[in-house]
């Protein structure tokens, strides 16, 4: 069947291309992203094809057709498939072309000296910032006996987002100061080190913030902050220990899996129900191929074809503008388009689904949209990543702190990208790389003989110069 063919062809297309940046760029964070993006855009596919041609894969994805629109094997389906794949090949042949050199790749980059204490401190503050927030409605969740997650998610308001924000800010620095802490003397981009107290303060703050998000059911800040932390060990580290790389992705994963297998428990029976059904939430694998995080946001390119829906021309553009003020100020400030594409696919009002990236740049300019939505996508990839081949001697802190950090946060981030509208810049630029990075600022500095040859610079090459000028003269 032709579904078959799109899906080998592309399957082989995008490992390859994979691959080849891995081999040009030699991170590893090239193989997750273009695994993140593909996970996203075609992974689901396969057990829908086997469904809608007659046979049974077994996975439970059918509700979202109830609450989102059905899914039919027509010329729609095809066009999703195409279009998906277009997208995904066409970001990693930019980012392919766009890598830097070998040269430049393998340029050794000063270290920098980090201190855990302020981390801890403030990711403690935002921590506790972040309960306070969303702790009444946590408490009305209790009263009503339902789910914290479902409730929190429903009664939303301007702050909201904050709660959000404040979650990121107290697990991202920390999963880097961790990794870094791991990877001790190996390091090859900081210089650290650590007692007893800032070993202990690392497993409280993951502690407090693991019962948090377990509570809420918020997975997504806790993979953001996963996989920053475990590419900040794979990159640093030239020799990794892949047994313990392997056994925190196991517990990692089966930590996320049981946030998704017992969030709709409601909280008043949350501990009657670990107690019980803890020995249940072992199906990793099932996690990954049957979660709806697999297939809502590869059909909402389906529903928008199939349902005509018109784009919008650069709606997210504007949205994107009126953005600049917050919604804590302008409740009433216009949404960005996936507002405009759950009304106009029917979809059931007052839940969540996820519009994948491609369908965002469909709705604001068509076809050309979703190709040049990839293009910009692997530019910034690109540059997230050539960014540290323009570290010099001048290099102020914060261009060398971001450069360093920048390639381990955007790939941490592809998965809320690759999930939401061309707005979604917006989070991944503040919330997943100023605010770690501005964080991270308070614990780092320049070690002193770095300072040291950076002030004496310029007086050796001014001596240097007039050494040149007098023998000339001579």
């Amino acid at each position: 069947m032709e579904y078959y063919a799109i899906l080998t062809v592309s399957t082989i297309v995008i490992s390859v291309l994979a691959l080849a940046a891995f081999r040009k760029s030699r991170e590893v964070g090239v193989i997750v992203g273009s695994a993140a993006l593909y996970y996203w855009s075609l992974f689901g596919a396969w057990y829908v094809v086997i469904d809608k041609s007659g046979g049974f894969s077994g996975k439970s994805y059918h509700y979202l057709e109830y609450k989102m629109f059905p899914v039919y094997l027509d010329d729609n389906y095809v066009a999703t498939l195409v279009s998906y794949a277009a997208f995904v090949i066409l970001a990693q042949v930019t980012l392919l072309v766009a890598l830097p050199a070998a040269e430049d790749r393998d340029r050794e980059v000063p270290r920098l000296l980090l201190r855990h204490e302020p981390i801890l401190l403030i990711s403690a503050l935002a921590a506790v910032a972040s309960i306070f927030i969303i702790m009444d409605k946590v408490s009305t969740a209790w009263d009503l006996n339902t789910s914290a997650y479902l409730y929190t998610r429903t009664q939303t308001d301007e702050w909201f987002t904050t709660h959000q924000v404040l979650n990121r800010l107290a697990l991202i620095p920390p999963s880097i100061g961790l990794a870094t802490l791991l990877a001790g003397k190996r390091s090859r981009f900081f210089f650290t080190q650590a007692n007893t107290v800032v070993r202990l303060g690392y497993l409280g703050i993951f502690g407090v913030m693991g019962l948090f998000t377990f509570v809420l059911g918020n997975k997504n800040e806790v993979f953001v902050a996963f996989l920053a932390g475990m590419l900040c060990y794979l990159s640093s580290v030239r020799r990794p220990n892949y047994v313990k790389v392997g056994f925190a992705l196991a517990a990692g994963f089966w930590f996320l899996y049981s946030i998704d297998f017992f969030r709709s428990v409601p909280i008043s029976e949350m501990q009657s129900a670990v107690e019980e059904r803890v020995n249940e939430a072992t199906e990793v694998g099932k996690f990954l191929t049957s979660s709806n995080e697999a297939y809502a946001a590869h059909f909402s390119l389906y529903g928008v074809l199939s349902n005509q829906v018109p784009p919008q021309f650069g709606f997210s553009i504007y949205s994107l503008a009126c953005s600049v003020i917050p919604r804590v100020f302008w409740p009433d400030r216009p949404p960005d388009i996936y507002a405009y594409y759950s009304e106009s696919v029917g979809a059931i009002q007052g839940q969540g689904y996820s519009l994948h990236h491609a369908t965002g740049w469909y709705l604001n300019f068509g076809y050309p949209g979703i190709g040049l939505g990839a293009i910009v996508l692997g530019l910034v990839w690109a540059y997230s990543m050539r960014a540290r081949t323009r570290i010099t001697e001048k290099t102020g802190l914060i261009f060398r702190l971001a450069a360093v950090v920048g390639p381990w946060l955007f790939v941490a981030g592809l998965p809320p990208l690759v999930r939401a509208g061309p707005e979604a810049y917006k989070g991944m630029f503040i919330e997943g790389l100023l605010i770690p990075v501005g964080t991270l600022l308070f614990a780092c500095r320049l070690r002193k003989k770095d300072r040291l040859a950076l002030s004496a610079t310029e007086p050796v090459l001014l001596v240097s110069v007039e050494r040149k000028a007098i023998k000339i003269l001579s």
